[in-house]
């Protein structure tokens, strides 16, 4: 079953590839300067909240879990670090060794195509690993990918990945019903935090931080007040803690503290 799961993942993520062209590759130094220097602050995305847990990067081997055409992995590469990305998609690894090459980054990022839970890396061959909306593609592997990056990263390593996630059912019943335009592909959901929290039981210690409440009203009151919201979402997380199940966005934070245990409990 799952393997047909791999083969459409595949195809979708193929067929999106294929749209990008030499110019959408390349990353500005703009961009690429914003998570160089990046710091923290109410209004932060996501991504650069990751950015300022993990700089500097210089002399850190990154693996990109589930790399897609690899912007992120060159971004990290343009950082500083030492980036091994791989993904189940043959075209977006392609893009991503062209989007090295075009940035003069392929001798920092190195790509593979692999699906997940199955690469052949070494074992503790990384400082740190990412995952940019990766694991709610894998809800149904999420064992064994967990086994995988405990025996892929280096004693006292961090794990980052930033998930949606539905954590209110009610708010889960809406966003189904509410006519906005989503590209999603035929298999994955958003994750719980029990899915997230499982890693603890293969060696990690976890931490989560929250975004995207009351940033979802850009829809109805403009991008123009994104910025407030996201700024009034970093206050209500910090101050209301019982919020929390409320937002729709997750960076979790994983850090290895133990070998993996002999015997690890289904997930149910």
């Amino acid at each position: 079953m799952y393997s047909k799961v791999v083969d459409r993942e595949r195809e979708f993520f193929d067929r999106e590839s294929l749209e990008l062209d030499d110019r959408s590759l390349i990353i500005s130094d703009a961009v690429i300067n914003r998570y160089r220097h990046a710091h923290t602050k109410p209004s932060n995305y996501p991504k650069d909240t990751l950015f300022t847990m993990i700089l500097p990067l210089e002399g850190k081997h990154v693996l990109d879990y589930g790399c897609g055409a690899g912007e992120n992995a060159c971004l990290l590469a343009a950082c500083g670090a030492t980036v091994t990305g791989f993904d189940v998609s043959p075209v977006s690894i392609e893009k991503a060794r062209r989007r090295a090459e075009l940035m003069g980054l392929s001798d920092r990022a190195h790509f593979d195509v692999f699906p997940a839970g199955h690469t052949e890396y070494k074992d503790r061959s990384f400082d740190i690993i990412i995952g940019f909306a990766v694991l709610h593609h894998l809800h149904m592997i999420l064992d064994d990918v967990y086994v995988e990056i405990n025996r892929l990263l280096k004693p006292g390593g961090q794990v980052y990945f930033i998930e949606p996630v539905a954590n209110n059912h009610l708010l889960g019943k809406i966003r189904r019903k509410v006519p906005v335009e989503l590209v999603v592909t035929p298999d994955e959901r958003q994750l719980e935090y029990r899915e997230l929290e499982r890693v603890r039981q293969y060696g990690f210690n976890v931490t989560f931080r929250h975004f995207r409440f009351i940033e979802r009203l850009h829809r109805v009151l403009g991008d123009q007040r994104r910025l407030t919201l996201r700024r009034l979402d970093y206050h209500l997380e910090k101050f209301f803690p019982f919020l929390r199940p409320l937002y729709g966005i997750l960076l979790v934070t994983a850090r290895k503290a133990n070998e993996l245990p002999h015997e690890i409990p289904p997930l149910v």
